[in-house]
């Protein structure tokens, strides 16, 4: 595959199985998380090297991949007090952000990196813990060099399906935090339409099946309603507060560009309201905020 080791940080729902398929696939991985026994196990099942530290990963890695909640964890990862990637840092290595994190906090970042001869590339992802799983995920990028795109490419082919150039620095993570709103428009109309429809007289679950086969089906009607709403499983794996922040970085985003986009404010407003309420919670619950408001649940399949 390559002889060149991938730094890996950030071993959790996302993280391992992306890392599990990256060795699997021929990569060379070192890996690095705050959970010690998540990084014991994994190390051990997978016969991954293991880091005791961050600065010890990065002088043992060639390529870095954070794989970790936002961008301001990312920095903290690279230049933060103690403990950071920066104290293993040399000339030619390149840290891959895969977390969604703000575009004009990567571009800073990559600034900052690129004085100490680091390179920064942006690949946020896109297909859940499933995709994840199945190595299917969609991957967004942002780099301009090229060079270091070749490095990385085979563990962006080990652990996705869809690889996308979609432009320099930064432009990933804006293409990211756009498709998420996009997605959280989707699940919150949806939301509205199923409660509104039931408390005319229509069948949900017959909704859903109208729905998907209609203009009105969206990436939450077709993977979502059956498989995790109506039967209160609420398993995506991607929490309330995750989708609030990328809403978030999408409004940032609007106002960084001086644009009028009063549907992503207003989603904004939801999703943090949402946040409050149930921070921890897989996003597709959030039915239940407006249950609540509107004295009325959502009949699921066996109801």
């Amino acid at each position: 595959m390559s002889d060149i080791t991938v730094g890996w940080i950030g071993i959790g729902n996302m993280g391992w199985p992306m890392a599990r398929n990256a060795k699997k696939a021929g990569v060379d991985i070192a890996v690095f998380d705050l959970d010690q026994d998540k990084l014991g196990r994994f190390a051990d099942e997978f016969d991954a090297k293991r880091a005791s530290s961050l600065a010890a990963l990065s002088e043992m890695s060639d390529v870095i991949v954070t794989i970790v909640p936002d961008g301001k964890v990312v920095r903290r990862i690279c230049f933060g007090d103690g403990d950071n990637l920066a104290a293993g840092f040399a000339e030619g290595k390149i840290v891959v952000d895969m977390s969604s994190s703000a575009p004009m906090g990567t571009r800073a970042l990559g600034d900052e990196l690129a004085a100490k001869g680091i390179t920064l590339i942006d690949a946020p992802v896109s297909g859940g813990v499933t995709g994840a799983d199945k190595a299917t995920l969609s991957i967004m990028v942002g780099c301009s060099d090229e060079d270091a795109l070749a490095k990385v490419m085979p563990t962006f082919e080990a652990t996705g399906k869809n690889i996308f150039r979609c432009g320099p620095l930064g432009a990933g993570h804006a293409m990211k935090c756009l498709n998420n709103y996009l997605s959280a428009v989707g699940l919150t109309a949806a939301n509205e339409a199923l409660l509104i429809g039931q408390k005319f007289g229509l069948e949900p679950s017959a909704m859903v099946d109208i729905l998907n086969v209609s203009t009105g089906r969206n990436s939450s009607t077709e993977r979502k309603y059956h498989q995790s709403v109506l039967p209160r499983t609420y398993n995506s794996g991607f929490a309330t507060a995750l989708m609030a922040k990328d809403v978030g970085i999408a409004a940032g985003l609007a106002g960084d560009q001086d644009m009028f986009a009063p549907l992503l404010a207003s989603l904004n407003e939801i999703w943090a309201g949402y946040k409050e309420v149930m921070p921890t919670a897989n996003h597709e619950a959030t039915i239940e905020v407006l249950e609540k408001a509107n004295a009325i649940k959502l009949k699921g399949p066996k109801a």
